[in-house]
């Protein structure tokens, strides 16, 4: 296996970015509230992330093997550059890492019990690839729930040296919008991938929104759903009201997600919604890389 092959498996990309927005987060969360965790735990906290989600990758590959053949057959791994065990193996290990790094950063906390939260995510990511994602919304809802979640992780080990508990609560709060922020558009996003993948995933008898409904009313769907996130942008900018803020979430935020509902329904081509579902990744990025603005006017 070529490291170029091991990259593409993980998703390397994406482990790069969920790891950069913890970062994000942390620094400036860290500056402008409360000390939530030093670096070493941080380092632990951003370890665990990043190794389960890409055990995560790793699994959900394994099991799509014949899925992939259909949706994606230029691109397929596991079988051609990278045998099935030598799969199930590197799954192990990072799942295994990502683990023993969680536990340890709740050992270090003196909350033990905290590790299980580890544990139970590495469960739900396994059985997502096998059987979840298979049933429709209940895998796009556990995707969404852990990149959301991993946005709350920086406030689940929050140290007892804080600048004031009025500056505390407003930390969690505002990382609690941007992790439900983050939580719809990446739910929406996964209903996309759905339709896109929706000729693989009916050949696997797999029963996902798209092919139980259709690929008309799931874009309905997406359509009415995608005007929460929009709408909770616009009543955050109103509230915030700063307008750096507010010129930089016009731009980079609700005009691209207007563009966004008014092209889903009329999207046919499997091109044009790969299209619209890398648009969302781009706003979500953009979406917190706001905090930057938020606190630095």
């Amino acid at each position: 296996m070529k490291f170029k092959h091991f990259f593409q498996l993980i998703r390397f990309k994406n482990l790069l970015l969920l790891a950069f927005v913890q970062l994000l987060f942390w620094i400036h969360f860290n500056d402008n509230f409360t000390t939530t965790i030093n670096i070493i735990q941080f380092i632990l906290l951003t370890t665990t992330t990043i190794f389960l989600a890409a055990a995560g990758n790793v699994i959900n590959d394994f099991f799509d093997i014949e899925v992939d053949k259909i949706n994606k057959p230029n691109k397929v791994l596991v079988g051609n550059v990278i045998s099935k065990k030598k799969t199930l193996h590197l799954y192990y290990f990072l799942n295994f890492f990502g683990i023993i790094s969680g536990i340890s950063l709740a050992i270090i906390n003196d909350k033990t019990n905290y590790g299980l939260i580890f544990i139970i995510i590495s469960i739900l990511l396994y059985f997502y690839s096998k059987s979840f994602k298979k049933i429709a919304l209940l895998g796009n809802l556990i995707v969404s729930i852990f990149i959301a979640f991993s946005i709350l992780l920086i406030q689940l080990f929050p140290s007892i040296h804080l600048i004031s508990v009025e500056s505390y609560v407003r930390n969690r709060n505002l990382i609690f919008i941007y992790a439900t922020f983050a939580f719809f558009l990446n739910f929406i996003r996964e209903i996309i991938k759905d339709i896109e993948d929706i000729d693989g995933d009916f050949s696997q008898n797999m029963q996902t929104l798209p092919i139980l409904i259709g690929r008309k009313r799931v874009k309905s769907f997406v359509f009415y759903l995608s005007f929460i996130p929009f709408m909770f942008v616009i009543l955050l900018t109103s509230y915030i009201n700063k307008p750096l803020f507010s010129i930089y979430s016009l731009i980079f935020i609700v005009v691209p997600l207007g563009y966004f509902i008014y092209q889903i329904k009329d999207s046919k081509s499997k091109r044009k919604l790969h299209q619209l579902s890398t648009l969302l990744k781009l706003i979500m990025f953009f979406g917190i890389l706001s905090i930057i603005i938020l606190f630095k006017t």
